[in-house]
């Protein structure tokens, strides 16, 4: 695979400089920024910063590809001549996807190329686009349009894109999608790039606000936008501008996001490639290609056991054959359609599936798809301010299927007005805390950001947590617990409706008795709904499980008690090693014996007992003894 992306990479800048020659004449991108795709990158930006992070932090260990699919749309004259051939077109895809293997992505064509012979288009004009498009867009992929040239705004332009937000849709001019960048500098519009200079040359030298001017990414140098005219044939900057402080401009004439010489422009940054991950995962994850697609489910990805078998289903089309890549060390591991697969050591697991058919392949990658075993014990505290990725350690935030309303990292106030708190709960406010995001999403939707399983080995472990819900149309807070048998909602009284009168309030705190799972491994989550309205900004801070009397010795390796508290008066007790004879004893808080008797089929009847806290204790034949509380 690395052998083969450098003979890729070698070839692709060959053929740049062959194409050297298109890129005599300066054509600008038609790409254009708007208030809609500024607002849309708001609303999304927290959830894209995490998988930025994400990427960044793990950019040494990532192999896997994922592979997305276009419909290349190409448009002749209506005698059917002119146009890309076949070979013009893969060669531009091999050019651009030799620089998106950084991000992990690769692109791929969709069924047969779709024609277009009709001169109206073939010298495109922007306002022929509702026309062109609507009649041969296809949902569900990228559609790239190939003309002969291309005006926007009444400028000629060797193409444009749409932001996040915007139809899923790029022109590109036959000419610019073989010179070696120019379909990559789109097509990294398309997954939320700007241009290095941005709107305007803002950004300053120093940095100071590199992430509010410029392309909003720090590891791209201030740009006053780059030309044919200062940057020389050799790619060295030679203009002499400088920014608002009297700083002179040093900028990157190579980067692909740049106004450089096409010729110059070989290389993301990795700031950029983190963000193309980052969209891709977030907000630009919707694509794919009904007959040759990949995708696979599982029947079960979490468990708090130290073991888990997993089915998994192939849900794609089009394949002949499979490779699957289970446990995330790059080796395959079935080659089967539908593979079953145990997994017996505790972690956390990426899945690769890789499909083929007659002529080619494609790759989908689930990261830490698999989670197994107890991740955390306790004491336990999360505070977000030392986090990049909210969903490191075992973590998970989900949402409503195609919803907005999802639980992000955030500093300082929130997108809505009048919702909200100003910060986070400390007494500067200056930390970071988790909020879901009301604006963009409908009433009733609900937000989840579950735990992963920890271990609870205080008998007397409280969870606590602070919340800010001020909001004229707040919505719901509710926190659910799972001890092994599903998740049991509820388990504090639900908090409802606003609890704060302005965004200044403090935080208030909740505390939630844990001692019933005592020695249980547990999951536990934060479910968020929606108001009536965007006033419906719901905020956590500072969650921490902690207690004074350690139960060390009590672990979930001997023994699992469920359900606690107890249902119908069965108690299943249920061993991790089996033994020949397992006695049982009961008591009261205070230490007195109520009752004792041989455990039976995993199970204990305690329809004598009256409501309240027991101890229960076990003794086998192999001396081994272990004690839990157990609630009816």
């Amino acid at each position: 695979m690395k052998t083969t992306n450098k003979i890729l990479l070698i070839f692709c800048f060959a053929l740049l400089l062959q194409n050297s020659l298109f890129s005599q004449e300066m054509t600008e991108c038609g790409t254009i920024e708007t208030p809609e795709s500024l607002e849309f990158y708001e609303n999304n930006k927290q959830q894209i910063i995490e998988f930025e992070q994400e990427y960044l932090n793990n950019s040494n260990s990532r192999l896997t590809i994922t592979s997305i699919p276009i419909k290349a749309h190409i448009i002749r004259t209506s005698s059917g001549t002119g146009g890309l051939s076949v070979s013009q077109l893969n060669d531009a895809m091999n050019v651009m996807n030799a620089f998106y293997v950084n991000a992990n992505m690769e692109f791929y064509i969709c069924d047969a190329i779709n024609y277009i012979d009709d001169s109206t288009y073939y010298d495109f004009v922007d306002s022929d686009e509702t026309a062109l498009t609507g009649a041969n867009n296809v949902s569900g992929l990228i559609n790239i349009y190939f003309a002969n040239t291309a005006t926007s705004n009444g400028n000629n332009v060797c193409g444009y894109a749409y932001y996040p937000g915007g139809p899923d849709t790029i022109i590109m001019v036959n000419s610019c999608a073989l010179n070696g960048s120019t379909l990559a500098h789109e097509m990294g519009h398309f997954f939320s790039l700007r241009h290095t200079h941005g709107g305007t040359p803002n950004e300053l030298v120093d940095g100071s606000n590199c992430t509010t001017e410029g392309d909003y990414l720090c590891d791209t140098p201030a740009d006053p936008t780059l030309s044919y005219s200062n940057v020389n044939a050799s790619c060295v900057y030679i203009g002499t501008d400088t920014d608002a402080n009297g700083d002179t401009y040093v900028p990157d004439p190579s980067n692909v996001m740049s106004y450089s010489r096409k010729e110059c422009r070989v290389l993301f940054s990795p700031q950029q490639y983190a963000r193309l991950y980052a969209t891709f995962q977030t907000i630009r994850n919707n694509f794919a290609c009904s007959s040759f697609n990949v995708d696979f489910v599982a029947d079960q990805t979490q468990s708090c056991e130290n073991s888990l078998a997993v089915n998994f289903t192939d849900n794609s089309n089009g394949a002949t054959s499979w490779e699957w890549d289970v446990d995330g060390d790059d080796i395959i591991d079935y080659t089967t359609q539908n593979p079953s697969h145990t997994y017996n050591s505790t972690g956390i697991y990426d899945v690769t599936l890789t499909i083929y058919n007659a002529t080619s392949s494609i790759t989908k990658s689930n990261s830490e798809f698999i989670k197994i075993g107890a991740i955390e014990n306790l004491p336990f505290a999360r505070d977000f301010n030392t986090l990049t990725n909210l969903q490191a350690d075992g973590w998970n935030a989900t949402s409503t299927a195609n919803s907005s309303f999802l639980w992000t990292l955030n500093a300082g106030t929130t997108f809505s007005p009048q919702t909200g708190p100003t910060g986070d709960n400390s007494p500067a406010g200056d930390g970071l805390y988790i909020y879901t995001e009301a604006s963009g999403s409908n009433s009733g939707d609900v937000a989840e950001y579950t735990s992963p399983c920890i271990d609870i080995n205080f008998y007397d472990a409280t969870l606590t947590f602070t919340y800010h819900m001020y909001g004229s149309t707040m919505g719901e807070l509710h926190i659910d617990i799972d001890s092994g048998s599903g998740f049991v909602n509820d388990i504090s009284p639900a908090i409802i409706g606003q609890q704060q009168l302005n965004s200044a309030d403090p935080y208030l705190e909740r505390q939630i008795d844990l001692s019933a799972y005592a020695g249980q491994t547990i999951k536990f989550r934060f479910r968020a709904i929606r108001g009536a309205n965007f006033n419906s900004d719901i905020a956590i801070d500072n969650i921490n499980i902690n207690g004074t009397l350690s139960v060390n010795n009590l672990t979930d390796k001997t023994v699992r008690v469920y359900p606690n508290p107890v249902k119908d008066y069965i108690l299943n007790v249920k061993l991790k090693n089996s033994s020949d004879h397992v006695s049982y004893r009961i008591l009261n808080i205070i230490g007195q014996e109520i009752m004792n008797g041989n455990l039976e089929n995993e199970t204990i009847n305690v329809s004598k007992l009256k409501a309240g806290t027991y101890f229960l204790t076990l003794a086998s034949d192999k001396n081994t003894f272990t004690k839990k509380i157990i609630k009816l």
